[in-house]
């Protein structure tokens, strides 16, 4: 009976479950923008108001309860099956109350613990680097041997800027370096526009191609997996990643180069050329700041390159991709002989969020200690960069809070059907270019990469690993990676971006005009990328 029931209850719902998970975000996207287009023409002198992630993310937690409290006074509490302990079983679901919407976020904070602490440390790691300013000398030192070859800067900056983009998720940590690379970049006769293209190009495409971004491979890796596709681990589909990042970062160089050699030969080409005597004159050409590369300087360079290569080591799962074990029996043994060093279960190629956070905390307390100028000052700095990270935490929780209360009450279970069967009746090609497109159109309304991963995995992952179209759920990862680096790249609502802009005194309008050839053979490259992909599932 209860079989019976749950079928039409189901049954029922696949619309809302379509319309949930296609037209709502569309149309959320839509209203979002037309709304503010018309808020700023009205009001010119005014900021025009949008929602933020946190708001969205709460009144959809208070739109599932809704949702339930329809399903449940139409049909009755929602009846679905659950795995426990090897065993399908039947399992009715809670109907959330008022007070259960406002508890969620806290439920989530508590469910996404190590997520959280992992992203704070990280916060308080990054911190002390760029108080140190050692980054920054290390460009500086780079620029300054490149004097008379500045054309070789692009690559070799937009790399360095891709690689942070793809381990760390590299995007607030940029804008110093627009105040450092613009002058050097008009100085050689450049525009200001190469400057913002070396900087956002690199690090933008290194976070759409993310191999290991903690920020963004991480969550959704973990959400996932909450929602019970245990097969998945973050180095999952990881051939494909770093295929897709070196093509995107070549594209990338290329489009780059290629602008800065046609300014270079002919400033005309620029679309700033009649700005640029403004630009030499506001921008201080030859005065901007340097930082000399001490010797503690490149010993923090080597700690911060070394603590992201470990990171990689760590948590590739060395065991499964090549049959080697030995990582496994040092642990063993370290742990069986040398226990006042190392007790731990996880060894190489095992690590999970803690130990990972372990690492960037020892990396930050190291790092302290060769700049330590008193202890009031290195916990500023801790507390400083966590609280960096506070606001994603809070995306986090309450997007988890929302996945709970999802899962919990059976919702869950009707999305995941209807996704599965909209998957089911259309090819991997086609299925895989729609979820492309409500992600780009999801990161407009959640452009926090967390966020967007801890909304839309619990749902998106079990729905195409119970699908038959052939997608993998590491590839809607990888999927997730491209639409919302690209979506970064131009939003209005990417902070960062438009940050960049301001710094290296260029318009929207004028970014756009020179930025939308590069910006059409990017999108061209990933679609192919991802089509490519999705017909190479064991890579994918």
């Amino acid at each position: 009976m209860n079989a019976k029931k749950n079928k039409n209850i189901i049954k029922n719902s696949k619309f809302l479950a379509y319309l949930f998970t296609t037209w709502v975000p569309i149309a959320g996207a839509i209203t979002s923008y037309i709304y503010k287009f018309k808020l700023n023409k009205k009001i010119k002198n005014k900021k025009a108001y949008a929602p933020s992630a946190y708001t969205i993310l709460f009144f959809l937690t208070l739109a599932i309860a809704l949702i339930v409290w329809i399903i449940y006074l139409s049909k009755g509490p929602i009846t679905y099956e659950t795995k426990i302990d090897d065993k399908i079983v039947p399992v009715t679901g809670t109907v959330p109350g008022i007070l259960d919407v406002l508890m969620s976020p806290l439920k989530g904070f508590a469910d996404a613990a190590e997520l959280i602490i992992f992203l704070l440390t990280i916060g308080a790691f990054l911190q002390i680097v760029n108080t140190s300013k050692s980054i920054e000398a290390g460009v500086s030192r780079i620029i300054k041997k490149m004097k008379g070859k500045e054309i070789y800067l692009i690559p070799i900056l937009m790399l360095c800027f891709s690689i942070g983009g793809t381990t760390f998720g590299m995007c607030e940590e940029t804008l110093p370096f627009y105040l450092i690379l613009t002058p050097i970049m008009l100085a050689a006769g450049f525009d200001t526009l190469t400057s913002l293209f070396t900087i956002l190009f690199g690090a933008g495409l290194g976070v759409a191609g993310s191999i290991l971004n903690p920020f963004l491979v991480a969550p959704a890796v973990e959400a996932a997996k909450q929602a019970g596709v245990d097969h998945l681990t973050t180095t999952t589909g990881i051939a494909w990643r770093v295929i897709t990042y070196a093509l995107l970062v070549i594209v990338g160089i290329v489009c780059v180069t290629y602008h800065a050699y046609r300014v270079k030969k002919d400033p005309k080409h620029s679309v700033v050329y009649n700005q640029m005597k403004d630009h030499h004159k506001h921008l201080k050409i030859g005065n901007n700041e340097q930082y000399p590369l001490t010797g503690k300087r490149k010993a923090i360079l080597w700690i911060f390159g070394l603590t992201f290569l470990f990171m990689i080591l760590m948590v590739i799962d060395w065991q499964g991709l090549t049959g080697f074990t030995g990582f496994v029996w040092f642990n063993d043994w370290l742990k069986n002989n040398l226990p006042f060093i190392w007790a731990g279960d996880n060894g190489i190629g095992q690590w999970s969020l803690i130990e990972m956070s372990f690492l960037f905390f020892t990396s930050a307390l190291i790092i302290g200690i060769i700049t330590w100028t008193s202890e009031e000052n290195f916990l500023q700095n801790v507390f400083t960069g966590a609280r960096d990270f506070i606001g994603v935490a809070f995306i986090i929780a309450i997007a988890r809070g929302l996945s709970m209360m999802l899962s919990s009450s059976g919702v869950n279970s009707i999305l995941v059907d209807g996704l599965s069967n909209m998957m089911n009746s259309i090819n991997a090609q086609l299925g895989i270019l729609i979820i492309f497109i409500i992600f780009i159109l999801l990161s407009f309304l959640i452009p926090s990469t967390s966020g967007f991963a801890s909304t839309v995995f619990p749902i998106m992952g079990p729905s195409i690993a119970a699908s038959t179209s052939g997608l993998t759920v590491s590839g809607a990862i990888t999927t997730f990676s491209l639409a919302n680096g690209f979506v970064n790249l131009f939003s209005p609502t990417a902070g960062p971006f438009v940050a960049g802009c301001s710094l290296c005194k260029v318009s929207l309008n004028d970014y756009y005009k020179g930025a939308w050839k590069t910006l059409s053979i990017i999108l061209l490259t990933m679609l192919i990328m991802i089509l490519v992909g999705t017909a190479l599932p064991k890579l994918f």
